[in-house]
């Protein structure tokens, strides 16, 4: 009778050992692919001083990069997860479906992406999606214009700065179109995470 008490204390400890392993640890339904990346922002000019620059590069015609952008697309679905610039690191939840992935980095101004000219993204990378894995696109760096740029006619845009003179869609604060005119856009609320 002993022997029976001991298998049955055992198998009792095993089963809240478990039971408090799951409660901790939590079980997640894994249905897709993961993709993680860290960032930099370098500078376009090499008699910039600095190697690399703030998410707010603090020069004359700049603005800050709020978000960094990760678009994917695997056949005919398209997503993508954005991530304060400033976390210099970000990992998508378990979301791309499991195929053939093109996957593009850019940089994202107060809700709407950077104008194009006024940065060099890597280009963009197939990957193999697998159901429970993670892509790794390692570091990844941005390179921006923060120096002779602006506003004067033949100059190039800043990066996230006031594209008006360059035909391209207004850059935005908090919500609101700085400019104003009924070909003015309103943006969409800019993800605070990587969900959406």
């Amino acid at each position: 009778m002993c022997a029976g008490m001991a298998m049955v204390a055992v198998a009792t400890r095993m089963t809240f050992a478990t039971g408090l392993c799951l409660s901790v640890h939590g079980c997640e339904n894994v249905e897709g692919g993961a993709v993680e990346l860290s960032w930099k922002l370098r500078p376009a000019s090499s008699s910039f001083e600095d190697k690399f620059v703030d998410c707010d590069p603090g020069q004359p015609g700049t603005n800050p990069v709020t978000h960094i952008r990760l678009d994917w697309e695997v056949g005919d679905k398209q997503d993508f997860a954005t991530w304060e610039c400033d976390d210099n690191h970000g990992t998508t939840g378990f979301d791309l479906p499991e195929g053939n992935a093109l996957l593009r980095v850019t940089p994202e101004c107060a809700g709407t992406q950077a104008v194009a000219a006024s940065y060099i993204a890597p280009a963009a990378e197939q990957r193999r999606v697998i159901v429970g894995d993670t892509i790794s696109l390692g570091a990844v760096e941005i390179i921006v214009v923060v120096t002779d740029c602006g506003d004067q006619s033949g100059d190039q845009p800043c990066i996230c700065h006031l594209p008006f003179a360059f035909g391209h869609t207004p850059w935005h604060r908090g919500g609101a179109a700085i400019a104003s005119g009924s070909d003015v856009k309103q943006p969409a609320a800019a993800p605070s995470n990587a969900r959406h």
